[in-house]
């Protein structure tokens, strides 16, 4: 014992001189640099892996550091280099082990011996581990067991030095045995000589580059920085860990409260806006008399939609012309009316119908599509991890519990929710399993009650007036009630009172089922299975009352009603093949119909085949039975470049259809091709049986900036030949410009954003004299986007009346990385039928560096890969970073405002150590607190 502790003195003093003395390249060591090197010697006398092997997992876990975030993000427990820069690294790294023991790491090595050595093995930016290992040449030997452990896989090592590991997803077995040549991982092999594979006192030692190539993640090794790192760990299950992780969090700040920025509420303006819809439909043969007109306008009144306009009715030249006039409100916020339209509308209710009057309800303009949350529980073995994804994106996960049981709750929508679970296992294991949950449109959340009302004159109906109240109700999360009453007033036949009740439910999340009742009118009950998107099966049946005849509701003389359909797709992947049916039967008095058919999809490279068969009967009380039977396929062909400049952009299509397997009904075949990205010429040909001949047609279609034009010329045989013109647009006012702007249209209902992206040096919020607009900007509105122009002004249409868009000026369109925008989130509530000017003011931001050290002696060392939250205080939001090697961290536009920059609790835990979190301000002109040291001090 005493002969060791000489031996490590001796290896002190050697290492202090060595120190002392000037480097060549500038570098300072000094005690700290002696210090460290007493540490490493300390530390390389005993063998790493023995240590790995005699910890506990938790405490090799704390050994470990992993870096979640940053670039160049490096472990807080690394030894760092010194505050004084790479000069100061450089030094530290040659100091890492007395050069009586090791070779020198600057000297390229001559032999084929082994040199033990200790070394830094880095996966990524994740992890980091001090090891031992071994230099053979300019090769690195790193010991598997402590490689493996980093990455997550599970991996056994036999006494005669056998390595068996099996990584995920995917069950890939890898195998390396030190006594052969061949290591293999899955069909990939790789041979490595005998020379840069070891096996020392169990553990075995192998050849990083070799490693790198054979998991097809190369691994490079730095000797001047004593360092083997693997730059993409992508591939392995730490790296998955660590990026689900990362999903986890920002699902849940999504789901935590919003940070607070600037919203901007529906401003109800006395009169502002305006829109115009207008489209002419003119024939060759009369194109006055014979053209047909709509002209549709819009303004914002009141913070209401107010629409007027006049459509001919047939022939312009007959002088039938409708006007139609309404305003629509919308209070968002208001529990008791959120909408209420005067004027032409269509009435509340099941069954809607034109009418001139008024009504209003509580429910919603635009019903959110989520409906609430569903349950769903399973079990797996403990340890494991589920997540749940829609449509690729993570909507809930959970943990097993020390059983294997866990729980999710799961956010549906209305209509069809294909589920994928992904249950990870403490070694990458990975289980897929999939749900699909429907849910009904007419289904309302748990406790809800909306109520609807309508009553005026009838239009379009042989009534006078007509009335309407509905009540709903969601009972359950799966249960809703509804119940309600039409009204109908007629002038010479008596009044028609219809009350109506029904009932939804999903029995299951697959299982829906609907029956309603219509007093004087019909009895209708549905049921719907759709346990995937792949399968669907539904039935319906209606029976009409025999009594008294509605025909506002029914249609005379119809009895029964029976409908069936069913959808299968084999496979998912393949959304092109699938089968599909129906049939349905139909009595009348007097008479019995029956229908059916069978079709599938399949699809031969570009082209497609939808083959068909219809069967189609009629059975007369007392009469003979008609039977026929109709075969026929419908086939696209899509375009292919490969099949020349003329036939390489073409789409074509055709039909034919047979009746009894003999005679031919129908057929055609129609070829389109763009002409332009915003022309496309259409030609087709078409024969009916019993017609004069086959019809020829030709068509035309504009989709321009500006309007929409459709031209079509026909011709037939024993006809004379014909065209017709079709122009639609639409006239928007923008205030923002004072100018009128010319759209394709429709916008009537519709409404828009415009404004200016501009620098503002006044940290004001507003747009002064002398700001400079921002060009080339790019503003996404929803899920919308449009570039500013020269000034700095956008200008974008089509988004949703009262309800509130996201409005943001994206970071990655700014010439400059110190801008950012003023606000972290914009949202606007947008006015119908008219522009909201909403102004986008970026400010110039500020950089923020420092470092994270501690004291070591007289001086003091930055700590690497230290992370770091930044926390705007008026908002609550965070930034989280990671020190660099040397200790520093440097980030680029941070907004203006008062801010509190802390250390990660992980890392002050890990090190025993505490630091002073540190407040500071950055003004509007971008000016910051400087250079920010926090300084790490012990505990008490």
């Amino acid at each position: 014992m005493r002969t060791v502790s000489a031996m490590i003195a001796v290896l002190a003093l050697l290492a202090f001189a060595h120190a002392a003395a000037p480097m060549p390249d500038g570098g300072r060591g000094g005690a700290r640099a002696a210090a460290a090197a007493i540490g490493n010697a300390h530390f390389a006398s005993f063998p790493l892996s023995a240590v790995s092997a005699t910890q506990p997992r938790a405490a090799r876990a704390r050994r470990d550091r992993r870096v979640d975030d940053g670039p160049r993000a490096h472990s807080a427990a690394a030894p760092a280099r010194s505050s004084g820069g790479p000069a100061g690294g450089a030094a530290r790294s040659r100091l890492a082990l007395p050069a009586a023991f090791l070779p020198s790491p600057l000297a390229a090595a001559t032999d084929t011996a082994p040199e033990a050595v200790a070394v830094e093995l880095r996966l990524g930016r994740i992890a980091v581990r001090t090891v031992e290992a071994y230099r053979v040449g300019d090769e690195a030997l790193i010991p598997l067991s402590q490689f493996f452990d980093m990455a997550g896989v599970r991996a056994t090592i036999s006494s005669a030095g056998l390595v068996q590991a099996m990584l995920q997803p995917g069950d890939v077995p890898l195998v390396i045995d030190v006594s052969h040549d061949v290591a293999t991982f899955g069909r990939r092999q790789v041979t490595v000589p005998a020379r840069l594979r070891l096996e020392v006192n169990g553990e075995v030692f192998y050849s990083a580059t070799a490693l790198g190539e054979l998991l097809d993640a190369p691994m490079y090794v730095d000797w001047p920085e004593l360092q083997v790192v693997m730059r993409d760990a992508g591939p392995l299950p730490l790296a998955q860990e660590l990026r689900r992780r990362a999903a986890r969090a920002a699902l849940e700040r999504e789901r935590g409260p919003l940070a607070a920025g600037l919203r901007i509420p529906l401003e109800r303006r006395r009169w502002d806006g305006f829109v115009l819809d207008y489209s002419i439909l003119s024939p060759s043969s009369d194109p006055l008399g014979g053209s047909s007109y709509s002209a549709q306008g819009g303004a914002d009144l009141l913070g209401g939609s107010l629409e007027f306009g006049a459509s001919s009715l047939g022939r312009a030249a007959a002088g039938n012309v409708r006007v139609d006039a309404s305003w629509l409100g919308v209070w968002r916020d208001n529990p008791l009316v959120k909408q209420l339209r005067l004027g032409d509308g269509l009435t509340t209710g099941p069954r809607p119908r034109g009418m001139r009057g008024v009504s209003l309800t509580n429910a919603p303009f635009v019903r959110p599509s989520l409906l609430g949350t569903v349950p769903y529980a399973g079990r797996l073995p403990p340890g494991w991890e589920v997540e749940a994804y829609r449509g690729g994106q993570l909507i809930a996960f959970d943990s097993t519990d020390d059983r294997g049981d866990y729980a999710v709750s799961l956010p549906v929508l209305y209509g069809e929710n294909p589920v994928q679970f992904v249950a990870y296992g403490p070694y990458g294991e990975t289980r897929v399993f999939g749900r699909t949950y429907h849910v009904s449109a007419d289904l309302l959340p748990v406790g809800q009650f909306e109520y609807a009302f309508a009553g005026g004159q009838c239009r379009f109906y042989s009534c006078a007036a007509t009335g309407n109240l509905d009540l709903r109700y969601g009972i359950t999360r799966r249960w809703t009630v509804q119940a309600g009453a039409d009204r109908y007033w007629r002038d010479s036949l008596p009044s028609l009172f219809h009350p109506y009740a029904g009932v939804t439910g999903s029995v299951t999340n697959a299982l829906t089922v609907r029956a309603e009742g219509v007093a004087h009118a019909f009895v209708r009950s549905s049921v719907a299975y759709e346990p995937s998107l792949d399968t669907r099966l539904s039935a319906e049946y209606t029976r009409f009352d025999t009594g008294t005849i509605s025909p506002l509701l029914t249609v005379p003389g119809q009895r029964t009603l029976s409908q069936f359909s069913a959808f299968y797709r084999p496979v998912r992947a393949k959304d092109f093949l699938y089968f599909e049916a129906g049939a349905e039967r139909l009595t009348t008095v007097g008479l019995t119909t029956d229908r059916a058919h069978l079709g599938a999809s399949v699809q031969f490279g570009a082209i497609r085949v939808l083959p068909y068969v219809r069967l189609e009967r009629e059975t007369p009380v007392g009469g003979s039975t008609s039977t026929h039977g109709y075969w026929g396929f419908n086939a696209s062909v899509l375009p292919r470049r490969s099949w020349g400049s003329l036939l390489g952009l073409a789409f074509m299509r055709g039909t034919i259809e047979t009746q009894d397997l003999s005679a031919v009904t129908l057929a055609s075949v129609a070829i389109a091709r763009p002409l332009t990205p915003l022309v496309r010429l259409e030609m087709g040909v078409s024969w009916i049986r019993g017609s004069a001949g086959p019809a020829y047609t030709l068509s035309l279609a504009s989709y321009l900036h500006s309007f929409r034009a459709y031209t079509t010329a026909s011709a037939q045989r024993g006809t004379p030949a014909s065209a017709s013109q079709l122009v639609q647009g639409s006239l928007l006012y923008d205030r923002s410009s004072h100018a009128v702007h010319l759209a394709p249209g429709p916008s009537l209902q519709r409404a828009g954003v415009a404004g200016r992206v501009f620098l503002d040096n006044n940290g004001n919020g507003r747009f002064d004299e002398g700001e400079e607009g921002l060009a080339h900007v790019r503003v996404e509105v929803g899920s919308n986007s449009a570039m500013t122009d020269s000034s700095g002004l956008y200008r974008l249409w089509d988004v949703v009346p009262f309800e509130p868009v996201s409005v943001t000026a994206d970071s990655l369109s700014f010439d400059s990385p110190l801008w950012v925008p003023a606000h972290s989130s914009m949202v606007v509530v947008a006015g119908p039928n008219r522009y909201t000017v909403v102004d986008i003011p970026v400010v110039m931001g500020s950089v923020l560096e420092g470092s994270v050290v501690r004291r070591f002696g007289a001086e003091t060392q930055g700590i690497a890969g230290a992370s770091l939250t930044l926390t705007e205080e008026a908002t609550g939001r965070q930034r989280t970073m990671a020190t660099f090697t040397d200790g520093t961290f440097y980030v680029l536009g941070v907004r203006p405002g008062r801010y509190v920059l802390t250390v990660d609790e992980r890392v002050l835990d890990l090190l025993q150590v505490r630091a002073e979190p540190r407040r500071f301000t950055i003004d509007a002109t971008g000016e910051g607190p400087g250079s920010i040291e926090l300084l790490l001090t012990p505990r008490p």
